[in-house]
């Protein structure tokens, strides 16, 4: 959410340069910005925000060429941070695009004609609205990282870091198509796990395999010894239906989902959202069940 009137408290200049980034839709026989619209795959829907969900929920169900996995840290001494996101590209062609980061807020309370409580207000893009642009070769993944300050006026427990990449080509539908998102929240960011006094350690990161998948997946991952984790599996409606949960054992770990609910029965074929808790590693992704 943000708004266009540069009077507006919630207007930020760099969110208005990243809408000028799409074509605006037709309205009215001219090419005009007139917000509410929402674009989906070349097809323009106005109307309130409430009436979106089906049709976000249906674009979130087709298969997705990109694994976004995020990590980071934040310092809540100096409310500054660091996050780090690993692009993964899981097609059989080279995808060239931009990623973008953006800091957003919460439940911030403004009376205007429509609504008064306003969520997704864009704080900060990083490093800017332009964002950075990669190659990821077949099977191969890149990792950009951004670092970032949470200003004082900002309340850190309803901030989110949001990380897309994105086609800079233009389709015939005159879309930018988007290939993944991602989000975590800022105090997910676990403090100072990104290096020490002898240099890098290595990034914690979880892999499902096979993905999509017909009879079973696993996800492998590396904690640290006795780090408690857990994985939240949830169908596309948000509703959770299986939790796995142990504790590590310091060196490669994986753990079998056999695409059963928590009461054993099998789970329909679709997208499933998982989201993965621990000490050292918060992240979350999904998998393809076929």
């Amino acid at each position: 959410m943000y708004s266009v009137d540069s009077l507006d408290v919630f207007y930020f200049d760099e969110a208005y340069q990243r809408m000028l980034y799409y074509p605006p839709p037709l309205w009215l026989g001219g090419w005009f910005y007139i917000p509410p619209w929402l674009w989906i795959d070349g097809n323009k829907h106005s109307g309130y925000y409430s009436t979106w969900e089906d049709k976000v929920i249906d674009r979130m169900a087709q298969p997705s060429p990109v694994t976004i996995t995020i990590w980071g840290n934040y310092h809540p001494d100096d409310d500054t941070g660091t996050v780090y996101a690993r692009f993964r590209n899981d097609s059989t062609t080279t995808i060239d695009g931009r990623v973008i980061f953006v800091i957003t807020e919460d439940s911030l309370y403004h009376l205007t004609p429509y609504i008064e409580w306003h969520n997704q207000v864009p704080r900060d893009y990083l490093p800017d609205h332009n964002g950075v642009t990669v190659s990821i070769l077949p099977g191969d993944s890149v990792t950009v990282s951004q670092q970032f300050t949470i200003e004082q006026d900002w309340n850190v427990d309803f901030c989110k870091i949001l990380i897309w990449i994105q086609n800079d080509s233009m389709q015939v539908d005159s879309t930018k198509e988007i290939w993944q998102g991602a989000v975590s929240k800022v105090t997910d960011l676990t403090p100072g796990i990104e290096e020490n006094r002898v240099g890098k350690v290595p990034q914690p990161t979880i892999i499902t395999n096979p993905n999509p998948c017909v009879d079973g997946t696993e996800f492998a991952f590396d904690l640290p010894a006795q780090s408690q984790y857990q994985i939240d599996i949830y169908d596309i409606s948000g509703r959770r239906v299986k939790t796995l949960s142990g504790l590590a054992s310091g060196g490669r770990e994986s753990i079998r989902w056999n695409l059963r609910d928590d009461i054993g029965a099998p789970v329909c074929s679709g997208i499933y959202l998982y989201s993965f808790t621990s000490d050292a590693l918060n992240t979350h992704g999904k998998v393809i069940v076929r």
